[in-house]
């Protein structure tokens, strides 16, 4: 028995469906209508992110979901890897560094479901804010999103991330910088960059990552009248 399948059963799933493949003739033999048809929601696992994008990319499978995520209420999560699968182009392997430097990361194109944001995972317990703030320089147009561990976000595809968790979440945006010269360093050096903005929300806080800002939280923390 799948022990996925079963912990979602035991969360009140009546019928969790698996797509099993190793390979991508698996995914190509999958019967993609009896997989997705009727479902409300898909969970990816974790793992490694370039695994899960070479077996599922350009598939039917993939497809019918990318049309059924845009047309229909879908609830599309993903864990580790599945998250960092999600966005059209990923991070498939990096450095923990110091600093920023031009070869702390390695991007990829991703499933294409986030559009121009970038997920990084275990952000804080790997110190990853140094290869998030790189992949953001390469093109500032992504929006970064470092998430912790025991820690999710949710966006309501409307602009509404929500951070819920234990942990908390890295916001790193780039549409402000005024100067970045990762282009000019050597593949190895450190680079200047200047005019990046971050932010570190917490369970509870939300953040429009349409219009880049963070939204008043619904409970606004008051100093004391002091006059």
């Amino acid at each position: 028995m799948n022990t996925q399948a079963q912990a979602f059963r035991n969360l009140g799933i009546a019928n969790p469906r698996v797509l099993r493949a190793t390979s991508r003739q698996d995914v190509f033999q999958a019967n993609a209508d009896g997989l997705l048809d009727g479902i409300t929601g898909v969970f990816m696992t974790g793992g490694d992110q370039m695994r899960l994008v070479s077996l599922l990319g350009g598939t039917e499978f993939a497809a019918k979901l990318r049309k059924m995520v845009r047309e229909t209420p879908i609830v599309l999560a993903g864990t580790s890897a599945g998250a960092a699968g999600m966005s059209t182009s990923m991070i498939v392997r990096g450095e923990s560094t110091s600093h920023p430097h031009k070869g702390a990361v390695q991007l990829s194109p991703g499933l294409g479901f986030l559009k121009n944001i970038i997920i990084d995972q275990h952000f804080t317990e790997r110190g990853r804010i140094s290869r998030l703030i790189t992949a953001v320089s390469y093109n500032p147009y992504n929006l970064g999103i470092g998430i912790d561990e025991n820690t999710a976000i949710i966006l309501d595809g409307k602009g509404v991330l929500e951070v819920i968790g234990r942990g908390s979440v890295t916001i790193v945006d780039g549409s402000c910088i005024t100067y970045n010269e990762i282009a000019e360093v050597a593949e190895h050096e450190s680079f200047s960059i200047c005019g990046v903005q971050m932010h570190i929300l917490r369970d509870g806080l939300i953040y429009d990552y349409l219009k880049r800002h963070p939204l008043q939280p619904p409970q606004e923390f008051l100093l004391p009248d002091l006059g």
